[in-house]
């Protein structure tokens, strides 16, 4: 018997996969479809970060394969928390991370990828270690390159606004978004700020109150409400009711 779509978790920057055991539980309960993570290390990110993503890549393009041959679907959801958002842009392209690595074309294998919390427009002349990878993906497969075969939904957070000398959440906040994007003044999630949680063709879902990660308040899988919240504006268009969403916008 065929099950429904499996979903393939993609972790975020310098996480191990097992770091996300309890968000793929909570997502299982809340969607009643079967998780698998991809098999990503810390060691994973910290090569990536200072060449490319196609390590990144092969191990995502893995999961996929044994969540298909394991529930007999023909293709999965794709979910990337973070810069797993950017991996899982990658990962459905058709062209070479490098001139040896395989191009797995995963656009034909993916009905949606959500990017969760994900820095999806990255400035250009970006030259921090790990943002060179991103902006290229950004570069090569602009906006919802492969809609509409796959549909893109875009989850973001407004948790906390950059301030240089505000408290100490706020400063945290400045910093961080000032690194990604030069300009720390704005609100986000407390790691990436809204401005850069943009992507042309993508439906976007803002939630209120709801940080990037554990350590910023409430995060994206943080439990089966906010999971629920965001899947549901995702799936139907109409949030959950919960006190930490927004009504789903679609970015122009």
């Amino acid at each position: 018997m065929v099950e429904k779509e499996p979903i393939v978790l993609i972790g975020g920057f310098g996480s191990h996969w097992s770091d996300y055991r309890n968000a793929a539980r909570l997502l299982s309960n809340v969607t009643g479809r079967r998780v698998f993570i991809a098999g990503i290390t810390r060691l994973s990110w910290l090569l990536a970060g200072v060449s490319d993503y196609s390590l990144l890549v092969d191990r995502v393009h893995a999961a996929v394969q044994h969540a298909l041959r394991r529930t007999g679907a023909r293709k999965v959801i794709v979910i990337g928390h973070s810069a797993g958002g950017i991996v899982g842009r990658a990962y459905l392209g058709d062209r070479k991370l490098k001139p040896y690595h395989h191009a797995h074309r995963g656009y034909e294998r993916v009905s949606h990828l959500f990017m969760v919390g994900s820095p999806l427009r990255v400035p250009k002349n970006a030259s921090q270690r790990g943002m060179r990878a991103a902006a290229w993906v950004d570069e090569v497969y602009p906006g919802a390159y492969y809609a509409p075969q796959v549909q893109y939904v875009n989850i973001r957070g407004r948790y906390v606004e950059g301030k240089p000398n505000g408290t100490l959440r706020e400063r945290q906040a400045y910093y961080n978004y000032r690194f990604i994007s030069q300009n720390g003044a704005q609100w986000g999630d407390g790691v990436v700020p809204l401005s850069l949680s943009e992507l042309e063709g993508a439906k976007t879902v803002e939630l209120d109150g709801i940080g990037h990660s554990p350590g910023w308040g409430r995060w994206f899988f943080e439990d089966a409400e906010v999971i629920r919240a965001w899947w549901q504006a995702a799936q139907t268009g109409e949030p959950q009711p919960s006190q930490a969403t927004r009504h789903p916008t679609h970015s122009a």
